[in-house]
């Protein structure tokens, strides 16, 4: 088994998992050192040279470049490197040209043991009590200047000064200890190359900017990007990122991260807000007699409502609850209206015109089953068990006035109505589709009738197939249409409609006959009572879910497998599968945010999507395998527990899906070379990905391939055709999606020519072996520089999703280069084996794969665990490189452990105080007065790229105190701490801020007058990073 080293490394980028038992151990390793009290290791010429030595001979200068640019070897503050960093020590551009290695190497570990005479540092206290410390710049009889470690000049009257002492170096010992002997290692190596390899000195923890444009790459591929909705779209930012960075040597440290929906200059949800969600047309729709949902008027909610018109002329309309049997309101004037808000989706249906007092309600003592209703022309029949007696329920209008009729099915007056009426929706609407022309997948539009007899909306939630090829689709607002004519030409494409009224239809499946449709409210079965063409009959096939009024709480998508067991996902319960009478309901998986549908793969396994939110970092696949005997929790509302959730199959970058659909399998061979995989649909960015799957140790991890096909709406369910063996999708609009269209029906068709793309992958420990569908050319793939490899991680906590975190950097936004050592083209020449030595744990890892001279294929990879090394290579080592814990971890850590900051309680009329950081480990507010004992709000505010704290000590403790942080490096309590060390020294302090964000503490300043200090005591920060706060 693993072990885990303390959790402060693993927030620093140094958690690792040291080998097992199994493992064999390692030759000596120099740099694998001991340090002693004074925080440097015992001293000797050997070890130098050996230093020396293991350092040309194993370190890697790039690496080294990322240790000595880290905030917490904070070696940028003082030390200049290619223009940037600080001034208090020397400049180390050309220094592997200036001293000799084992020079470097003294320097490093024994700071102090030689000093040149430029950079002695002296310490002095004046007669104020302030303490200052830095290097002489100028000495007169009458005056001392000295330049502190942040590179400010103070002058200091001789007259002043009561105490004077040497200190030596600047440089603090020990900055090394925390370090991993890889990282020390390699720091040696970036020294000693500075001034001999081009580049090194440019390298720096800023994101290495680039111009990228919006169009994309391919502009035949997206036929929609001229549409206003795609005004501001940013297409293609990965693969750009990747063209512009592949071959650069020395491989920048930080790339920048995904700037935004719509390039980030509009906020999160880009140009589109509830402005331009505003809309009214469902309200415009002719509803005919009946109208499913959640039924809101005043206090009063009903979940499951059945809104009913009653007359020849709708003279009233009344709300039925199949939960209590009663009608619970009745109104007069009107029918229903949505909301504006949101197209209608969140708020209900709520009535218009005047509302009656509620009928008297009957008393129910018998068990009840609601069974649904039968359609008659303007009349609605309720039909429900009551007791062991099958019963009918007709409500209608007597003059004027509200009447029901209820008695036994075999004696009620209006049984006859039962057997099916006159055709409500006679007419066919025909239209011919349109043929794409792309290769090897073209999309094919098969036309919606947005123009209809009854204005009704086309934002479709599934469909599915009869055995003669036909189809059956839902919309979001209730309607059921039947398409005819769907050949390979769709020349001649027919629609009828053939039922309406149902609430929130988001999933279909035509089964053994019938059609079941999945609504918020339940399960219904159509039938058709006369075989005219629509549904007499709506049965509630299944109520046995959790229905809630709450606006976000879908339910998505509807799947059946051969047993006949119905599957649907629930943002309320989650994962849910039905039993095949519709009678129970078993959870199956827990912690899914706004599950817009689910995939069912042959022997059980189910995926759900989740998209991006709160404990959501990035819209992801979630597997959940059958059998499982504890349903899986997947972290939406948190860990449950004090354990880790359950891990997705993969997750996607917001550049590429912001809210995902559902899935598809691939079981044929007539969609080309991919049966087997699944299909990823995505709202909120209108296409499709290819969803590849691997496993290390029992635990999946995905991959996603962006696939050609840019749709008219955003897409959530998927079916591929029983005779021609095509994709066929459907989608709506929504809110914060690329929507060209309410709705789009649209089939995704192969022609039949080469088809290049990934089949299979696999992670190793140091890289990656992808299988691709056609043969590889060598001469193109065997060069790593036609490859390119970035990785990033995403916070998994209560915040609106996440950015795009630096992995070696724990809350720098960004992404961190892998290099490829090489690539390695295996026999059979479809495989390809790409070199990562470096290659870690992360949430998401692109490769662009440059597949021919003028091609690449882009994958993101969720790589949850590394499989055994790949040894199939020329020269190839064993290496005992320690692997990285897995990111959630960190995030938890952070989250879940924090000890409470005793200065958050506010302090009445209190005086606000602004703290800043500043660039390059500063305080840009560096200087603060206070009155004694005064009440004081500080807010600490941190725009730096790297973390940072504020922490108030006691006169005369600043190097005490920062010591002690230094130190915490190595302590595994020291995250939940915020990096203060236990002192009495310390007077106050705030959390560990984030880059880009603040906080803010309560506290009064000290009773005695005199200068305080204040540092960041993030390990490696208080040298620079300290001011003072004067009490007067």
């Amino acid at each position: 088994m693993p072990r885990w080293v303390p959790l402060a490394n693993l927030l620093l980028g140094l958690a690792v998992v040291a080998p097992g038992p199994d493992t064999p151990p390692p030759q000596r390793d120099p740099f694998r050192l001991a340090f002693g009290p004074d925080g440097t290791p015992a001293y000797s010429d050997t070890l130098v040279r050996e230093l020396a030595a293991d350092a040309r001979a194993r370190g890697d200068a790039r690496r080294g470049a990322g240790v000595f640019a880290a905030a917490t070897s904070a070696c940028g503050s003082c030390h200049k490197v290619g223009g940037r960093g600080g001034e208090v020590g020397p400049d180390l551009s050309k220094v592997g040209n200036c001293i000799p290695p084992e020079a470097v190497v003294e320097a490093v570990f024994w700071p102090s043991r030689t000093v040149h005479p430029a950079f002695k540092a002296v310490a002095v206290v004046d007669a104020n009590g302030r303490a200052l410390q830095g290097v002489v710049k100028e000495e007169t009889k009458a005056e001392l200047v000295l330049t502190d470690a942040a590179g400010k000049a103070h002058r200091v009257p001789k007259a002043d000064i009561e105490t004077r002492r040497d200190v030596g170096s600047l440089m603090p010992a020990g900055l090394t200890a925390g370090m991993t002997p890889d990282q020390r290692r390699d720091l040696v190596r970036y020294l000693l190359d500075l001034g001999k390899a081009d580049g090194l000195e440019a390298l720096s923890h800023e994101p290495v900017k680039f111009d990228y444009p919006r169009a994309p790459l391919r502009p035949d591929e997206w036929p929609n990007r001229a549409h206003p909705v795609n005004r501001d779209r940013v297409y293609d930012f990965y693969t750009r990122e990747a063209n512009h960075f592949r071959g650069r040597r020395p491989l920048p440290l930080l790339l920048p991260e995904w700037p935004g929906i719509d390039g980030g200059g509009f906020g999160h949800w880009g140009n589109q807000n509830d402005t331009t969600w505003k809309n009214g047309r469902w309200n415009k729709t002719d509803l005919g007699s009946l109208q499913c949902g959640v039924f809101r008027s005043g206090p009063l909610v009903v979940p499951r409502g059945v809104c009913v018109r009653l007359g020849e002329d709708g003279e009233l309309a009344a709300c039925f609850n199949p939960d209590t049997l009663q009608y619970e309101a009745v109104w007069t004037g009107g029918f229903v209206q949505t909301s504006e808000f949101r197209a209608g989706f969140l708020d209900g249906l709520k009535p218009v015109g005047h509302v009656l007092p509620p009928p008297e309600r009957t008393k129910v003592t018998q068990p009840v089953a609601y069974r649904g209703f039968y359609r008659h022309g303007t009349r609605t029949i309720f039909a429900y068990r009551l007791g062991g007696v099958e019963m009918l329920d007709a409500p209608w209008v007597e003059d004027g006035k509200f009447v029901r009729v209820v008695a036994p099915a075999d004696r009620h007056p209006l049984a006859h109505l039962t057997r099916g009426g006159r055709p409500q929706w006679p007419q066919v609407l025909a239209a011919a589709g349109e043929r794409g022309t792309g290769r090897p997948y073209a999309v094919d539009t098969i036309p919606p009738p947005f123009q209809n007899p009854w204005n009704a909306l086309m934002h479709f939630g599934g469909h599915d197939f009869f055995p003669d090829g036909s189809a059956a689709v839902c919309t979001m607002q209730g309607d059921v249409w039947r398409v005819d004519g769907l050949d390979d030409a769709l020349a001649n494409v027919r629609w009828r409609r053939v039922a309406a009224g149902l609430h929130h239809a988001l999933g279909l499946v035509v089964g053994d006959g019938s059609v079941y449709v999945l609504g918020r409210d339940q399960i219904t079965r159509l039938h058709d009572r006369n075989a005219d063409g629509e549904a007499d009959f709506y049965e509630c096939f299944s109520n046995a879910y959790v229905t809630s009024p709450a606006g976000h709480d879908y339910i998505c998508g509807l799947e059946r497998d051969a047993a006949g067991n119905f599957y649907t996902a629930s943002g309320n319960q989650g994962l849910l599968r039905v039993s095949p009478d519709g009678k129970r309901v078993e959870v199956l998986a827990t912690g899914f945010r706004n599950p817009d549908g689910l995939g069912l793969v042959p022997g059980g396994t189910i995926t759900v999507p989740c998209s991006e939110g709160e404990w959501t970092p990035a819209s992801m696949v979630c597997e959940v395998p059958p059998g499982a005997k504890v349903p899986p929790h997947f972290g939406y509302g948190g860990p449950r527990g004090g354990k880790p959730p359950a891990l997705p199959l993969a997750y996607l970058p917001r550049g590429l899906d912001n809210s995902s659909g559902g899935q598809v399998f691939v079981a044929g061979r007539k969609w080309g070379p991919v049966q087997g995989q699944r299909v990823h649909l995505s709202f909120g960015t209108a296409s499709h990905f290819l969803l590849l799957r691997d496993e290390v140790d029992g635990q999946p991890q995905g991959a996603v391939v962006p696939l050609p096909g840019d749709f008219r709406s955003g897409v959530h369910r998927g079916r591929f055709h029983p005779t021609d063996g095509q994709l066929y999708v459907t989608g709506m609009s929504g809110w914060a999606s690329y929507s060209a269209a309410d709705g789009c029906f649209q089939r995704v068709r192969y022609t039949g020519d080469p088809v290049q793309l990934p089949r299979r992958f696999h992670v190793h420990r140091n890289g990656v072996l992808v299988e691709f569908t056609q043969p590889l050319d060598r001469a193109v793939v065997e060069r790593a520089d036609r490859h390119f490899a970035q990785c990033w991680n995403y916070r998994y906590g209560p915040g609106y999703g996440s950015r795009e975190f630096s992995p070696s950097h724990y809350g720098v936004p960004g992404h961190d280069p892998v290099p490829i050592a090489s690539a390695r083209l295996l026999p059979g020449g479809h495989t390809l084996f790409l070199e990562m030595p470096d290659l870690q744990p992360v949430s998401q890892l692109h490769l662009n794969v440059g597949v021919a001279a003028d091609r690449t294929c882009d994958l993101f990879v969720t790589v949850h665990k590394l499989g055994e090394p790949f040894r199939d290579l020329p020269n190839y080592r064993e290496s005992d490189r320690p692997v990285a814990a897995h990111p959630i971890l960190a995030d938890l850590a952070a989250a879940g452990k924090r000890e409470p900051n005793p200065w958050r309680a506010p302090i009445p009329n209190a005086r606000n105080v602004r703290v800043e950081a500043g660039k390059n480990l500063t305080f840009a507010t560096p200087l603060v007065r206070l009155k004694a004992g005064e009440a004081v709000k500080l807010t600490f505010r941190n725009p730096d790229v790297v973390p940072h704290n504020w922490v108030l000590v006691k006169p005369g403790t600043l190097k005490t105190v920062g010591e002690l942080a230094n130190r915490l490096i190595a302590d595994p309590d020291a995250v939940a701490r915020n990096y203060v060390p236990k002192s009495a020294d310390v007077l106050a302090y705030t959390d560990v801020v984030p880059p880009l964000g603040s906080t803010d503490i309560h506290f009064r300043a000290p009773a005695a007058p005199g200068r305080y200090p204040f540092l960041c005591s993030f390990p490696g920060h208080w040298m620079v990073m300290n001011g003072e706060l004067v009490v007067e």
